[in-house]
């Protein structure tokens, strides 16, 4: 078994041990998925991609994941307890965590809990963790934990269904909308060299014969952004004309 170690967690100890060594008003739990589980695009997750663990109030809805890996609105109603590097053979492996008495009086009687897949893919499809931004999230079950302490053991395991990272993060204020400075045709290729970009997103293009009809065009690749420095973005010239635009790259 793996541990998820997180803001709630007391101590960190193999799963035999846990119960042993653990604050004796403590909560114990165990989570993981059945799998497989995918990205948007179909995909099997990756190794060493992130799930998060995710309380919501009773009464509340879960309003969703920021790129930052914050949960979006009110932190009262929703919050965001751990971010872990937990996928291994397409899904989720058993976990258990230990949840300090305090955060759990809080917590565990006041809401539900929900583990959710993330998307934190770079542009070359390796899974960089929150550090460099998530794009996208999976809907999964809730699930309720007892207040029922350490000194009784682990708790029964909490099991969800496959899961699927389709819906996109929020994007907060304070990441720039991105500028083109220059677009460049040359030896067939045209490059767009754009500015304001952020290393929490990643920028794909759109494209058209008209600035009013533009779509997503699969040809430019996405592209990481960055927080010091301009980037360029490049695919093979379709024609002698044409405009663009750059966004956040879709999930698919």
């Amino acid at each position: 078994m793996k541990k998820c170690l997180m803001m709630v967690l007391a101590v960190v100890a193999t799963s035999a041990t846990l119960p042993a060594l653990a604050g004796q008003d403590n909560l114990l739990a165990t989570f993981s998925t059945k799998g497989p589980d995918r990205y948007a695009d179909g995909t099997v997750v990756k190794d060493g991609e992130c799930y998060a663990l995710v309380w919501t109030k009773t009464g509340a809805t879960f309003a969703g994941i920021t790129v930052t890996g914050e949960a979006v609105g009110d932190q009262n109603l929703n919050r965001v307890l751990c971010i872990a590097p937990l996928a291994k053979d397409g899904h989720c492996h058993e976990v258990v965590v230990e949840v300090n008495k305090v955060v759990a009086d809080l917590y565990a009687g006041a809401g539900t809990f929900s583990l959710h897949l993330l998307d934190t893919r770079k542009a070359d499809g390796t899974p960089g963790g929150v550090e460099v931004g998530v794009n996208g999230f999976s809907t999964a079950q809730e699930f309720s934990l007892a207040a029922k302490s350490a000194a009784d053991g682990v708790q029964t395991g909490i099991e969800t269904n496959a899961e699927l990272a389709a819906t996109a993060t929020v994007l907060p204020d304070t990441i720039p909308q991105p500028k083109i400075k220059s677009i460049e045709v040359k030896d067939g290729i045209v490059r767009l060299t754009v500015a304001r970009t952020s290393k929490m997103v990643r920028y794909g293009v759109s494209s058209g014969t008209t600035p009013g009809e533009l779509a997503a065009d699969a040809d430019f690749a996405p592209k990481d952004g960055d927080d010091a420095h301009d980037i360029v973005i490049e695919a093979p010239a379709k024609g002698a004309s044409g405009f663009f635009s750059v966004g956040r790259a879709p999930l698919k």
